[in-house]
């Protein structure tokens, strides 16, 4: 199974920010768009893994969610990885309640290396990918704050995901809600 632990976002939040990428496809051009029922906030991707190991991970995980309140995060920006003058990647990114999502994320990063992944390399942060670009593209004209924002994304709950990859894109399917504080 191709797993990851994700915020799935409100259905209201996941709506304006495809309104959002309806109005950017006229200025971008070619880009992949996330489809909107795919928006979701990544906490840590797993990758492929035995069914003994996504139990293993599903049932540490569950213990890192019960540390954790309830919280929100808002969406507030735009922005782009690696940088807006040569994207691969364009996001909403949360300007609050990142420290709580950091913490969640480092916690879930724990239980990946302790089901025998390796380290992620990068620094957790808050943001629901909305297109991915095949070569660099220049979207620092587009970089700026979301125009029905901020959205309130509410954080109740971790969820394991599962990703099937098909020739029209993934396909998310929740593998099991963990919920924060217990």
């Amino acid at each position: 199974m191709r797993l990851f632990f994700c915020v799935e976002l409100p259905d209201e939040v996941r709506g304006l920010l495809a309104e959002t990428g309806n109005q950017l496809k006229r200025k971008l051009g070619s880009a992949k768009w996330v489809n909107p029922e795919n928006l979701h906030i990544t906490l840590r991707f797993l990758g492929e893994m035995g069914e003994d190991a996504a139990v293993e991970a599903q049932q540490l995980a569950a213990g890192v969610a019960g540390e954790f309140e309830p919280f929100h995060l808002k969406l507030t920006t735009l922005g782009a990885y690696p940088r807006p003058e040569r994207a691969r990647v364009l996001w909403a990114g949360a300007a609050e309640g990142d420290e709580r999502f950091t913490s969640i994320a480092q916690g879930l990063e724990e239980v990946a290396q302790a089901v025998g992944l390796p380290p992620e390399r990068r620094r957790p942060s808050p943001h629901a990918t909305l297109a991915r670009f095949r070569s660099p593209c220049d979207v620092a004209h587009v970089i700026a704050p979301l125009p029905r924002g901020p959205l309130t994304v509410p954080v109740d709950e971790v969820v394991l995901m599962s990703s099937v990859l098909g020739p029209r894109g993934p396909t998310y399917r929740p593998v099991a809600r963990l919920p924060l504080g217990g």
